[in-house]
């Protein structure tokens, strides 16, 4: 009986060892073939685009947002002179005037806010024109890539 149990338990350590050594090998060959099958492909560097376009575009536009108070505030003055002009003549003139300097005001401030959303499109959601379309070629193989 006893000579039994020790027979099983040299057979179950030998077993467990193959099986171990087996299994090491099988993972390093794994490892290896793994290692061998993928390609390291690096990375391409950032290119940091200046974004001065979009900086003058947003000048441009705070710019036109602000000159158009200026002209609303004098557009007002005139509709008060408009207002209490008593001769018939000078009423169409004044009103002329008014309407004239209100519509230059609200163009002003129309263009501005075109210009800011304008600015924050070219700066935050378009692309530049290098990272759209990429070719990358390679004796084994070529890809295409077109981003929208």
């Amino acid at each position: 009986m006893r000579n039994h149990a020790a027979a099983t338990l040299l057979a179950s350590l030998l077993t467990a060892g193959s099986c171990a050594t087996f299994l090491m090998t099988d993972a390093a060959c794994a490892h290896a073939q793994a290692v061998s099958a993928f390609e390291q492909v690096p990375r391409q560097a950032e290119i940091r685009e200046p974004h001065r376009a979009a900086y003058l575009v947003a000048l441009l536009g705070a710019a036109c947002i602000a000159g158009s108070f200026p002209l609303g505030d004098e557009a007002d003055r005139r509709y008060h002179r408009y207002l209490f002009e008593a001769d018939r003549t000078r009423i169409d003139e004044r009103f002329r005037a008014t309407t004239r300097m209100d519509r230059l005001a609200s163009t002003s401030l129309l263009t501005g806010e075109g210009l800011l959303a304008t600015a924050v499109y070219l700066r935050f959601v378009r692309q530049p024109a290098h990272t759209r379309v990429s070719l990358q070629v390679e004796p084994t193989a070529w890809a295409v890539s077109l981003r929208f």
